[in-house]
């Protein structure tokens, strides 16, 4: 079995400053702790999960934000599909018109029965 060279196994060793956990990253972005983990699980956030807990590293979150579309910079919003373009909503018939009367037969009195 061949052995791997020393330099294929050197890694830049992660610190206690490199990793965060979510509630420091919820401080640190100064939002609350249930954004974060939603950002992160929906991939907003680079995080990583390892088991129940979720790990965020610094660099790779420095990074992301940086190339995060600014607020104040030109926005492109998509808008969501307009229900107006389709027209007014259709009424369905009723199954028992008798059973349950309409709008326009309870207006008018019913003279002859």
């Amino acid at each position: 079995m061949a052995s791997l060279s020393p330099a294929a196994t050197t890694r830049p060793r992660l610190t206690r400053d490199d990793i965060l956990d979510a509630h420091e990253v919820a401080e640190l972005l100064h939002m609350p702790l249930s954004t974060v983990l939603d950002l992160a699980r929906r991939g907003v956030l680079p995080g990583h999960k390892l088991g129940r807990r979720w790990i965020f590293l610094r660099d790779e979150l420095e990074l992301g934000l940086r190339h995060a579309p600014s607020r104040n910079g030109p926005q492109t919003h998509q808008q969501p599909p307009a229900r107006e373009a389709a027209g007014p909503p259709r009424r369905r018939p009723k199954r028992y018109p008798e059973a349950v009367p309409s709008r326009a037969q309870l207006a008018q009195p019913r003279l002859f029965r």
